[in-house]
């Protein structure tokens, strides 16, 4: 007689909605698996760029007796200077052509505009651009002064082939 009756009661649907702004657990799940995946790709490229850095820097110092040796001459060389007319300067902006390290292109060029900046007269002065950073930011400032742009010089590690390249290019 008795009987249980179970009443279904109409929920809300402002209640079963989620606020505005608030994330759900599948959104956060989403957002942590996402944060765990960009971390493990920033740790690849880590070790990727502390590879490369190595082998640099084993490049760099196989080559430095061969830099001290050529500084040694240089200091030895005795040249003889004609004083009549006023003396030429060439800067050597090396730059690469493409990449990431930003901050190394700016300071070579900013080094050497700042450079040009002190002289009282840039007529003398020429610069060679070997890199399209370099040729992209002398082109804005000092458009006169550019002898020669080289570039897709630097696309594999450094050999004597490419300084024999610019120097070649440079004397001649």
């Amino acid at each position: 007689m008795f009987s249980q009756s179970k009443q279904l009661v109409p929920v809300l649907a402002v209640q079963c909605q989620q606020q505005r702004g608030m994330a759900n657990l599948k959104a956060i799940g989403l957002r942590l698996k996402s944060v765990k995946n960009i971390q493990k790709i920033t740790q690849s490229m880590k070790m990727v760029s502390a590879a490369k850095y190595a082998k640099a820097e084993r490049d760099l110092k196989a080559a430095r007796p061969l830099g001290a040796s050529a500084k040694a001459f240089y200091e030895h060389a005795e040249v003889a200077a004609d004083e009549k007319e006023a003396p030429k300067e060439l800067y050597v902006a090396i730059t690469s052509d493409r990449g990431l390290a930003g901050a190394v292109h700016t300071s070579i060029c900013k080094t050497i505009r700042a450079e040009l900046a002190e002289k009282k007269n840039v007529d003398n002065v020429k610069i060679v651009c070997v890199g399209d950073k370099s040729r992209a930011f002398f082109q804005r400032w000092n458009k006169n002064q550019i002898l020669m742009v080289g570039s897709e010089i630097g696309r594999l590690p450094p050999q004597f082939g490419d300084a024999s390249k610019i120097a070649n290019a440079v004397l001649n």
